[in-house]
């Protein structure tokens, strides 16, 4: 055991304690991406129009909203490993039941399941991470596990390309929840760390407010435009459905230099600046994307949102488990991803609501982004 903050820590080598919550992380943006392309590939099957859509993408959300503070805050009692595990267990297992379902509303209720486990996942394993690292490398340690993201957004892209049109979408699913044998490898891997109780929860209000909004307004346009975007293309762009695969596939590979950049900055010139210029990037992008007149414009305007939105998200998860006490660390950090599953819940209706340009939302939330970024302490090395 080391200690540092007053509080002793579990000694685990950074290469390790990274690599195996990393996977776990790819496991999770897997299938929490994988739903965009789903609905593509069962919507003849299942008869899904965009309301039957827009219902299981909700079921989802909320599924999400509630594991994020639920799961973070059991994180607080039991300990980070604990729930880790027993989240990844949670979505692997109703992966693998989605192979199962014959219509709409029971791919919406496995999906509610599956959304329990995917938002628990993530607050808790942020907040391991971050609590296991040293002070002058947890900024960056937590960056680079979010990079793992990326890693699962073209895990999720590959399966819709390779695996959906040989396989079908159901045997792709059915094998993998195979992810849940993942749970013994955390297990062997990791040790178990649990705050020491400090009685009550005091979490400071003044800072929740500002990480609220930053979390719902990343998520709200994340998801909103996301989510949709493989749609977004058959139908307002007239891309067929392997195009479509291929066009994600290609341009989410800017996530990993984004992801990087940011890693960079955030112990180089600290949260804040950074967290700024990847939001004012994103709402660049974001409002280019939506305007884009041909294939070219998309291809570039989209590898700019996957560079800068996803460097956004890294800072985020560094940043936010560093202002709140670690007791109440898993709670504060839930309650934040539980914002974002508002966001998450409310940013897919405005494409089927009002079309496409609804989506000039967007970039005009994150433009507001940096104003409450610096409503909060600079914490770089801290």
């Amino acid at each position: 055991m080391l200690k540092w903050g007053g509080v002793a820590r579990p000694v685990v080598p950074e290469l390790r304690l990274i690599a195996v919550a990393g996977v776990g992380w790819l496991f999770d943006a897997m299938d929490v991406l994988l739903l965009s392309y789903i609905l593509v590939a069962s919507a003849a099957e299942l008869g899904l129009g965009v309301w039957e859509k827009s219902a299981v993408v909700l079921a989802n959300n909320l599924g999400m909203l509630i594991g994020a503070t639920a799961f973070g805050r059991l994180s607080d009692r039991l300990g980070r490993r604990a729930v880790f595990t027993a989240t990844l267990l949670l979505y692997s297992l109703a992966t693998s039941a989605t192979a199962l379902v014959k219509n709409g509303w029971e791919l919406a209720a496995v999906r509610l399941i599956a959304g329990l486990g995917l938002g628990g996942e993530l607050p808790v394993v942020a907040s391991y991470v971050s609590e296991l690292s040293p002070p002058e490398r947890r900024g960056r340690n937590v960056v680079v596990l979010e990079s793992f993201w990326s890693l699962g957004a073209l895990a999720a892209a590959a399966v819709a390309y390779f695996l959906f049109p040989r396989l079908g979408w159901r045997t792709s699913l059915l094998l993998l929840g195979l992810t849940a044998l993942y749970a013994a490898v955390i297990r062997a891997a990791l040790p178990e760390h649990k705050p020491a109780p400090r009685g009550a929860a005091p979490v400071e209000a003044r800072r929740l407010y500002p990480v609220w909004y930053i979390w719902l307004a990343l998520a709200f346009g994340y998801y909103g435009v996301f989510l949709w975007l493989p749609t977004i293309l058959v139908r307002e762009r007239g891309l067929a459905e392997v195009q479509t695969y291929q066009f994600m596939l290609i341009t989410t590979v800017a996530q990993i230099p984004g992801y990087l950049t940011a890693a960079y900055l955030v112990e180089r010139i600290g949260r804040r600046p950074t967290a700024a210029v990847f939001f004012l990037g994103s709402a660049a992008s974001a409002a280019a994307l939506i305007y884009s007149a041909d294939l070219p414009q998309l291809y570039a305007s989209a590898i700019a949102l996957n560079f800068f939105n996803l460097g956004a998200w890294g800072v985020v998860y560094a940043y936010t488990p560093e202002l709140f006490p670690e007791h109440v660390r898993g709670l504060a950090v839930g309650t934040a991803g539980s914002a974002a599953r508002v966001g998450m819940i409310l940013g897919p209706w405005l494409y089927p609501a009002a079309g496409l340009y609804a989506l000039a939302a967007v970039p005009l939330l994150w433009l507001a982004v940096p104003a409450a970024v610096y409503a909060l302490p600079e914490t770089k090395r801290r």
